[in-house]
């Protein structure tokens, strides 16, 4: 999003797993010998929930130290407030983006406030993309009105390229008829851990051991993350989709995510035998576990769905190596044979290279 000839202006919003690795990037901070150059963008500003530092002059770039420092500070409750000050502070640089690695909600209003002033927004943030459609509209009225780029590639499937695909498919007068997904590498994971023997208590305790899911993995376990990023997807094909619309089945019984996370792992283990046998029959029918997030277009009417399956071994979604994800286009074009994508890998990194792509994109 730099003008050419220009550094882009970034105030990063968020110093977690993903900002973290975006920052690190943005100052090479691997330093070894033969390490990937710094990308053409200027740390104008960053803030977390400890503290926030900015640029002092239009141009400038914070030091090493002074984001560290923030970094370090101690922990607060919520993110200092992001006020008009700060924000025409950042406008006054060249090519100023801000750059959303949190997952706070109500981001939306402060995107706004960003375009009205011309500000560029990249965000990996889901939340603000899954508003209610009616404001979701209003987000895009008002980067279109302030002549700002809102970038959020991030957000679905990273390294994927899934929102670029949707978009050049409908541009390219393609009529999308179904979108099958692996969206959760925690449940990727799961699934092949359990194809593979593991009982369900045990590789989540896995997952959660490897650093796979959230801190609380009913997180993970219900799905809601997979039903924002379908939401987002069917969004680009013009659905005024809501979260509450996709039909979610989550990746274990009920009453195991009701005994909340205290009890998570001794309710898991009273499922451990149906989840082993539920496996079991799908191998003796020549199919695999998945959790599969679906996007089906039939009359014009878009429906959207996840949950486990059983898919066959030709299924586009049982290559998925690691914990990565897949999205596999059926359209009108690739009727016979789907248009797939595929990410190898996960994680902080993967999310910040997806980022610094959106910042660098051209208008």
């Amino acid at each position: 999003m730099a003008d050419r000839g220009d550094l882009a202006s970034a105030f990063v919003v968020g110093t977690g797993v993903v900002g973290g690795a975006l920052l690190d990037m943005l100052f090479a901070a691997d330093g070894a010998a033969g390490a990937e150059p710094p990308p053409p963008i200027r740390v104008a500003g960053v803030v977390n929930r400890r503290s926030v530092a900015i640029a002092r002059e239009p141009g400038e770039a914070l030091s090493r130290a002074a984001v560290d420092a923030v970094r370090r500070a101690p922990p607060g409750a919520a993110l200092p407030p992001i006020d008009d000050a700060l924000l025409d502070r950042l406008a006054a640089h060249p090519s100023p983006v801000l750059v959303d690695v949190t997952a706070e909600a109500g981001m939306e209003a402060l995107y706004v406030r960003a375009f009205q002033r011309g500000i560029h927004v990249v965000t990996a943030n889901k939340k603000p993309l899954v508003c209610p459609w009616p404001e979701r509209q209003r987000l895009f009225a008002a980067a279109s009105s302030g002549g700002a780029r809102f970038g959020y590639e991030a957000t679905v499937g990273a390294g994927m390229s899934v929102i670029e695909t949707v978009r050049r498919l409908v541009r390219d007068g393609d009529a999308v008829r179904r979108v099958d997904c692996v969206l959760s590498g925690t449940l990727a994971f799961l699934s092949r851990e359990l194809g593979a023997g593991t009982p369900l208590s045990r590789a989540v305790a896995i997952a959660r051991e490897r650093g796979f899911t959230e801190p609380d993995p009913r997180e993970d376990l219900r799905g809601t993350d997979v039903a924002r990023k379908l939401t987002i997807v069917a969004r680009e094909l013009g659905a005024p989709l809501e979260v509450a619309d996709v039909a979610l089945t989550p990746f274990v019984p009920q009453e195991a995510l009701a005994a909340g996370a205290e009890g998570l792992a001794a309710a898991l283990a009273r499922h451990d035998e149906g989840a082993s046998a539920r496996v079991a029959d799908l191998a003796s029918r020549g199919e695999q576990l998945v959790y599969l997030a679906r996007i089906d277009v039939e009359g014009g009417v878009v429906r959207a769905s996840a949950g486990p399956a059983g898919v066959p071994s030709d299924h586009p979604a049982v290559a998925v190596p690691g914990s990565s994800a897949m999205a596999a286009f059926t359209t009108a074009r690739h009727d016979r044979e789907p248009l797939v994508l595929r990410r190898a890998g996960s994680g902080g990194r993967v999310t910040a290279a997806a980022i610094v792509r959106d910042v660098l994109r051209p208008g």
